[in-house]
């Protein structure tokens, strides 16, 4: 994981700079290769300041990073992830974008796959 990131490693916690506040998952099984795919849109509120990142939970995923977008209340401004870092040691996603999120609640658009377990 990139220097600029380090920042999240290690934390008990998820920073509390953008909340994730309501999932809508669709997923996808392939029980016969042990496999899945989805995407989730989550309602994330960025509370405190205006933030390139958010930070989320994240356990044996792989994530589409060219899925990755953000998109402020009203559905006008959309935003697309800069970069996508899955930290497997801490089980968490950084996603950084190029400019900030702006304040208030959000929706944050994911594609990702895994395996069954």
């Amino acid at each position: 994981m990139e220097q600029k990131y380090s920042q999240f490693k290690g934390q008990p916690r998820l920073p509390k700079f953008a909340v994730p506040k309501r999932y809508d998952i669709k997923l996808k099984p392939d029980l016969v290769a042990c496999k899945f795919v989805g995407a989730v849109d989550i309602s994330v509120d960025v509370v405190v300041a205006p933030t390139k990142f958010i930070v989320l939970n994240a356990a044996d995923l792989s994530i589409h990073p060219n899925s990755v977008r953000f998109a402020d209340q009203t559905g006008s401004k959309v935003l697309e992830a800069l970069e996508v870092e899955l930290c497997e040691e801490d089980e968490i996603v950084v996603v950084e974008f190029a400019e900030d999120l702006p304040l208030g609640v959000g929706v944050l658009c994911i594609a990702f796959e895994g395996t069954l377990k």
